[in-house]
């Protein structure tokens, strides 16, 4: 759905992200005109396999799956896509149809820029190409560790890091941490390449170890956990700060944002 939005204020949306940030008033306006918020339920496609490219797309609130089918109808999640992440900018440049498709998994609102209004501005500023090419080649690279950690890690390897990411630098402290899963189970095992029940038995097993406690998506990270894993959580923090990330700043107040996970009242939540 469609969600009614004036230009001034696509404008300003437009701005707090970090791709469109430096360009002129001129070229942000003319994207502005081509700009859309759209507004998902769970269980929507964004566009599948086999689709045209048709825009670009920023997540302003909510998680989506990006995934790819087999004949037989298997699916594999590739990548579960966050707030402030861009998704759709390799697909605006090429002539072929989607390999893969987008859906989301929780209630979505994201902020879609026409094909015409990106290859436009792209035109008017060479700036930008430069920043899709970098947004392209992170995104990649990503992929990449993604592949390796699927080829090389074990189940429970991915697990840790999964919790080591939606923790934060906030393990570091070393003191007990309450979570939430940002996505449902059965979508984050698919994610990670097993099965719902083998993630239950990951859960269970690193229970049993002292390190988590698990009630239906509320995930605590004991002492021990955070005490065991705080070396790897601070490596990751200084990855994270090295790398340049296309996404929208803190700031603005137009849809709640969160990055892996949130902290309301004290506690770490993501959606």
């Amino acid at each position: 759905m469609t969600m009614r939005i004036s230009l001034d204020d696509l404008f300003l949306m437009l701005g707090e992200i970090a791709l469109f940030r430096d360009l002129s008033e001129d070229v942000i306006s003319d994207v502005a005109r081509s700009a859309e918020v759209i507004s998902l339920g769970k269980g929507r496609s964004v566009f599948t396999a086999g689709d045209r490219p048709k825009a670009l797309y920023h997540v302003m609130s909510g998680h989506l799956k990006v995934s790819v089918s087999s004949q037989d109808g298997g699916e594999k999640v590739i990548e579960i896509l966050s707030p402030r992440q861009l998704f759709g900018v390799a697909e605006l440049f090429g002539d072929s149809p989607c390999v893969s498709s987008v859906e989301a998994v929780t209630p979505v609102v994201l902020l879609a820029v026409a094909r015409e209004g990106v290859l436009h501005a792209v035109e008017k500023d060479a700036g930008l190409s430069r920043r899709m090419l970098s947004a392209m080649a992170q995104r990649q690279s990503s992929i990449e560790r993604d592949i390796a950690a699927d080829c090389f890690q074990s189940g429970s390897a991915k697990v840790v890091d999964y919790l080591l990411r939606l923790g934060g630098a906030a393990i570091k402290s070393g003191r007990q941490l309450d979570l939430e899963l940002e996505i449902p189970k059965h979508v984050l095992a698919a994610r990670m390449g097993f099965t719902p029940e083998t993630l239950s038995r990951i859960f269970r097993e690193l229970s049993d170890a002292g390190m988590i406690l698990v009630h239906g998506r509320q995930v605590t990270l004991t002492e021990a956990f955070c005490r065991t894993y705080a070396s790897r959580s601070i490596a990751r923090c200084n990855v994270a700060a090295t790398t340049p990330r296309f996404q929208a700043s803190q700031g603005g107040n137009w849809f709640a944002t969160s990055g892996a996970g949130r902290r309301v009242g004290g506690v770490a939540r993501g959606y």
